[in-house]
């Protein structure tokens, strides 16, 4: 009996193996849409892409003053100094989330797992990404002035931070206060919180309560609170709260003890981001191995950029 032509709906122009390229591709859009769905700091910091090279120039641009004009002399004569620095990100080393699947183990499966799979795949990218540019945020905090007449960010350190509710608040609006002393734009702002903070603050209603809001800001029932003192607020688990000090897989200026880290406050300004490769995929069946290798990865640098436009809240 002849054997039957084959149409693998899944084979480029049924070129032979591996035979399921355009599953693959699918697979790889799954990793993208996981880790849109779970990073909160994408869109929120600036964010650079090259094509080429080891780092990214970000200039730092200064304030002016006004001054009164002093009849019969020239203007330039008088013209004011504008201070100005840059602020050099290094890409950091490639990182990976790196999937085996045996052909035997997948073919007995009786449920997919090659969407889950890619799924946590794009979570794991997503979390790592929210953590370090989180590290960066707070590393502005800690950071001084990026040029002559600049201002130098700000730690507000309270004992029982993480814990009571109007201590928290306090340093809420604390953060606030200090954006506003220094100039920092209204708009872009935003707070990140640990999920037991972001509950506090739910509990306590002060920000959705109607007496003192329109009614819009978020409800205790369905545990949604959106802005709290002109910061939008974000829940996260990728709050950084170890001891990095010795982490050699970071850049220098985010070895930082952050075990006392409770929430950081920030203007998209403050620290930056830039990409060298973004999410790219990588497959391969790997016969001598019997499965396939999945790999996503990218390479990309996070540092601060604006020391004034952030505020870490953090126990004493």
């Amino acid at each position: 009996m002849a054997n039957a032509e084959v149409s693998g709906m899944l084979d480029v122009n049924n070129g032979g193996a591996p035979f399921d390229e355009l599953a693959l591709k699918v697979y790889s859009g799954m990793i993208l849409e996981a880790f849109n769905k779970a990073t909160t700091t994408e869109g929120r910091i600036m964010t650079r892409t090259i094509t080429s090279g080891k780092s990214a120039q970000f200039p730092v641009i200064g304030r002016t003053t006004t001054l009164t004009h002093a009849r019969g002399t020239e203007v330039a004569e008088q013209a004011l100094k504008i201070h100005s620095n840059e602020r050099v990100i290094a890409v950091e080393d490639i990182l990976m989330s790196p999937v085996f699947i045996d052909i035997l183990d997948e073919a007995k499966s009786h449920f997919d797992v090659r969407r889950p799979y890619a799924t946590q795949q794009g979570q794991a990218l997503a979390e790592e990404n929210d953590k370090r540019a989180l590290m960066s945020l707070i590393s502005a905090s800690h950071a001084v002035a990026n040029f002559g007449g600049g201002d130098a960010g700000q730690r507000v350190a309270v004992a029982n931070m993480n814990t009571d509710v109007d201590v928290l608040k306090g340093g809420i609006y604390d953060a606030a206060e200090h954006l506003d002393d220094h100039s920092v734009p209204n708009s872009d702002r935003s707070l990140w919180l640990s999920p037991a903070q972001y509950y506090l603050l739910l509990q306590d209603g002060e920000f959705i309560d109607r007496d003192f809001n329109d009614g819009s800001n978020g409800s205790r029932a369905t545990a949604v609170l959106r802005n709290a003192s002109d910061f939008t607020v974000i829940k996260t688990t990728n709050m950084p709260d170890a001891n990095e000090s010795a982490n050699t897989d970071l850049p220098l200026e985010t070895r930082i003890n952050f075990g006392n880290s409770v929430a950081v406050a920030a203007h998209s300004t403050a620290a930056g981001c830039v990409s060298l490769m973004g999410i790219m995929f990588e497959s391969e069946y790997q016969m001598n191995r019997q499965g396939w290798l999945f790999i996503a990865k990218q390479a990309r640098g996070y540092g601060y950029l604006r020391p004034e436009a952030a505020v870490e809240l953090a126990t004493a």
